[in-house]
């Protein structure tokens, strides 16, 4: 525990140490970790990651010391107090139920691994031996390996730790955007804010004499039917930040709301110009839905500002293309032939059509005509939106900018598909609600002002989800921040051989089943690569039906031939470690090493070392 506390104290002191490195403190505390980031990712093509890290920390410290020196030592009380609470507090519930399984924790906990211990970029693909991670954005993973190394804490214990960052990275970054912004002191509602169907949810649980279970946390996510999943993901960043996925999507929630502070500061006084290329590139590498978007807001007000401004247009979409260069990775577009019903609409999008319209109080009295193109909603729900898209569009501030680029968003929803109706939803959705926080909390703040008790009421809905589905999402009391705890209390054996393997950049071979599994975990925790882990995951990203076939009957032959079956096959990948333990006993039955040393006997696990 004295280590865990240290290291934590010591992550808050190199963050406010970092975040002497530009002007705003709201802004330079994260964007400190991006070009520390950045500069690790393009080191580390060259040099391990471990290497570059510390170059990089000595390339960012030397200008904030220099600053310091000339300039002092600065802190921002008020938006270091933010954070620190809303550190404290997601470090608080990930202590509660710590542990690293279930969901994408396995995959996004091997892709973590993979970084910190990859010899050179893109990092190996932990669940393809042989492969890399260019099938992948994996800037995001970058990041929260920063935030590990800045710890010093381990591996799992900094997963945990990076997932209270970003969720906290987020609150402080809204209330200092919200502050500079000035609209208002309510930005951290609206960020944390659940949706209309939770309020639902809850009444309907009520009246019928019950109270919410476990999956009241999960329901308000899946409120949009979808022939081919069920549901659309509909996630919003309170659901995201206690799921605890430390997922692209999540990372991506503080950048979307720096790269807007970068912005303002940008339209309002020409400044962090070259700030804008960075987040450019740090969005497409951390998730790739939300840049195109990005990319033309920031192009937009540069061009708009001064033409002269072209060339950071242009180092953006250079930067862009080298990552995208790197990725191996494309996603099919097509049309839509699903729509969503007004109903469904409502109950994720109610509570901002109520603070849009309340934000555009004075245009709206001024026109009211606009407010009939709002009847196309029972047939095309976004155009519940539409008159605030041409409020929007007359009056064109800053402000305006985002809200119609959400709204367009939002509504692209209806017409086109990328990947799967499903992912677009649950990428696109988030990104609107990240581009509405502004005018939102704008809105709030109008209605307060106005009636007040009407703005309580709204803000008790809007808090219903938070305040419900927090405890019922945390059912544990573990007090630990280890994410390996329930591994050495269940499977003490696995446990053991992953901290034997962790490091040891080798080809494994561990048994396989779906994705969603407990199989992968030797690969996810010790950053070596299975020969194939996740085989629903790497089918979607490498569209390799055949050879996930074949290496998933090598596998199974591995552990049910003989020994020099096995052992040839093991050396076809370049394995250098067969993994046995009760999971392989499960899915195989008894298997045959004899003819390879035992290097591993801990609690029913064995380890094979190929010969």
């Amino acid at each position: 525990m004295t280590d865990v506390i240290s290291g934590l104290i010591v992550l808050v002191v190199a963050l406010i140490f970092l975040s002497n490195l530009f002007e705003h403190y709201y802004i330079s505390k994260l964007l400190s970790v991006v070009l520390l980031s950045f500069i690790i990712y393009a080191l580390a093509h060259f040099t391990d990651f471990s290497t570059a890290f510390m170059i990089s920390i000595i390339a960012v410290s030397a200008p904030i010391a220099y600053r310091m020196w000339k300039r002092g030592f600065r802190i921002d009380f008020e938006v270091e107090a933010v954070f620190i609470l809303a550190f404290a507090f997601f470090l608080f519930l990930r202590s509660l139920v710590p542990d690293i399984n279930g969901a994408e924790k396995f995959m996004d906990m091997a892709f973590l691994n993979s970084v910190l211990n990859a010899e050179r970029f893109p990092p190996p693909d932990p669940y393809f031996a042989s492969g890399m991670l260019n099938v992948y954005y994996y800037f995001g993973h970058v990041l929260s390996a920063v935030i590990v190394k800045l710890s010093m804490l381990p591996p799992e214990y900094g997963y945990n730790v990076a997932m209270a960052f970003f969720s906290a990275a987020s609150v402080s970054a809204v209330y200092g955007l919200a502050r500079d912004m000035d609209v208002g002191k309510f930005a951290v509602v609206v960020l944390i804010a659940g949706v209309p169907y939770s309020v639902y949810e809850l009444l309907s649980t009520l009246s019928a004499g019950n109270l919410p279970g476990y999956l009241f946390y999960w329901n308000s996510t899946r409120i949009f039917s979808d022939s081919t999943f069920g549901h659309a993901i509909t996630e919003f960043p309170y659901f995201s930040f206690i799921h605890a996925d430390l997922h692209a999507h999540v990372i991506a929630i503080p950048l979307k709301i720096l790269f807007i502070g970068i912005l303002y500061r940008f339209y309002r006084e020409n400044e962090y110009a070259l700030a804008i290329p960075l987040m450019n590139f740090a969005l497409f590498a951390t998730n790739s839905w939300d840049a195109p978007a990005f990319f033309l807001l920031s192009s937009a007000f540069l061009i708009y500002k001064d033409r002269s401004y072209w060339p950071i247009v242009a180092l953006s979409a250079i930067l862009i293309l080298i990552f995208r260069l790197e990725m191996n990775a494309n996603a099919a577009i097509q049309l839509s032939t699903e729509f969503s019903s007004i109903a469904e609409f409502l109950l994720f999008w109610g509570f901002f059509v109520i603070l849009l319209y309340a934000r555009y109080y004075e245009a709206i009295r001024d026109k009211p005509v606009y407010l009939l193109i709002a009847a196309l909603s029972p047939v095309f729900p976004p155009a519940i939106f539409f008159p605030i898209l041409l409020y929007a569009a007359e009056k064109r501030e800053f402000t305006d900018f985002l809200v119609m680029l959400s709204i367009l968003t939002i509504a692209g929803c209806e017409v086109v598909v990328i990947d799967f109706r499903m992912n677009t939803y649950f990428k696109f959705y988030l990104l609107a609600w990240t581009l509405f926080l502004p005018a939102a909390s704008e809105g709030l703040r109008v209605i307060y002002e106005r009636r007040k008790s009407i703005a309580i009421l709204i803000m008790a809905l809007m808090l219903v989800y938070p305040a419900v589905a927090t405890p019922v999402r945390h059912y544990k009391h573990e007090f630990s921040l280890d994410g390996l705890k329930f591994m050495r209390d269940s499977y003490p054996g696995d446990y053991y051989a992953v901290k034997f393997l962790y490091g040891k950049n080798a080809v494994v071979i561990e048994g396989v089943e779906g994705s969603y599994s407990y199989g992968g975990r030797i690969a996810t925790f010790t950053g070596d690569q299975a020969v194939i882990a996740w085989p629903n995951h790497e089918v979607h990203w490498r569209n390799n039906g055949d050879e996930l076939s074949e290496r998933i009957s090598d596998v199974r032959a591995v552990y049910t031939s003989s020994c020099s079956v096995s052992q040839e096959i093991a050396r076809k990948y370049g394995a250098r470690y067969i993994v046995y333990g009760d999971y392989e006993r499960k899915l195989y039955g008894e298997s045959n090493f004899s003819c390879m040393e035992k290097v591993f006997d801990e609690y029913g696990t064995e380890i094979y070392e190929v010969n």
